[in-house]
């Protein structure tokens, strides 16, 4: 994974991360139990900005939308940038207290270990298959889905997380962007108005993750995750799980032989 020389410690000279972590996106979901993976003083653990209104929402057509919550130690910052189509938002996550170089050690096979909330579900992270290619995502869930960072709007919230700008500036950019969306919802908490940014897919992501890799294919996924995939198949098919699943797998072993003979 490339770094930018620009990102440094210090939160006045943060500058746009050119690369996505899939650690940063898995820290709104493989969270140790009772945050206890630090493993320092306590001293540390106060509440970084993204526990104060940041959230990963999960959304799709004729499906419940999912809402994951960040570690307490997630940082989570917004950039603006002008393009030819106006303004545009980009995201920079990453620990509140380690940097790209230096993870706390329980958390460097997250979410392999054992005591990730991942680790107990034999399943992709949302992330993964949110890259995953076009024939799983229309074989497993017959629909694309969406994955937005939630940004309540909140004037505490935005100063934290938008260095360089006041509230009004970063608000009125946000309202401005074409592909961001206001919505009002209730979370756990009161009822809060949210500014939806949908999270990037990118090629460039670092992967830490053994028993979690890419999603290359429908075989591969599934001889990684069997069992998740063929009770998710029967929720959607029923009884023609099999033969749908067949025919995915075929018509993946057509293309794969079409395109090796482009090559020759």
């Amino acid at each position: 994974m490339k770094t930018d020389p620009d990102i440094v410690g210090c939160i006045k000279n943060i500058d746009l991360a050119k690369d996505v972590c899939a650690d940063g996106i898995c820290c709104f979901m493989s969270i140790p139990r009772n945050q206890t993976h630090l493993g320092i003083s306590k001293l540390f653990l106060k509440r970084r900005n993204a526990s104060y209104g940041i959230k990963l929402l999960y959304t799709g057509i004729q499906e419940k939308d999912i809402v994951y919550n960040p570690c307490k130690c997630l940082e989570f910052y917004l950039k603006r940038s002008e393009t030819p189509a106006g303004f545009a938002i980009n995201v920079l996550l990453r620990c509140g207290i380690f940097g790209k170089k230096c993870r706390p050690y329980t958390c460097n096979d997250f979410p392999d270990k054992s005591d990730s909330f991942m680790h107990d579900v034999p399943a992709p992270c949302v992330y993964n298959e949110y890259l995953a290619p076009a024939d799983y995502i229309a074989l497993k869930h017959k629909h694309n889905f969406r994955l937005y960072y939630a940004i309540r709007d909140d004037r505490k919230l935005l100063n934290k997380i938008a260095p360089g700008f006041t509230t009004e500036e970063i608000r009125r950019t946000l309202n401005r962007c074409e592909k961001v969306v206001k919505i009002s919802a209730v979370w756990n908490e009161k009822p809060a108005e949210y500014f939806l940014v949908e999270v990037p897919k990118s090629a460039c992501v670092l992967y830490t993750s053994g028993v979690h890799p890419k999603i290359e294919s429908v075989k591969q996924a599934y001889n990684l995750w069997q069992g998740h995939i063929e009770s998710w198949l029967e929720k959607h098919y029923g009884s023609k799980w099999q033969s749908q699943l067949d025919r995915a797998l075929e018509n993946e072993g057509g293309m794969s032989k079409k395109q090796n003979e482009q090559k020759q």
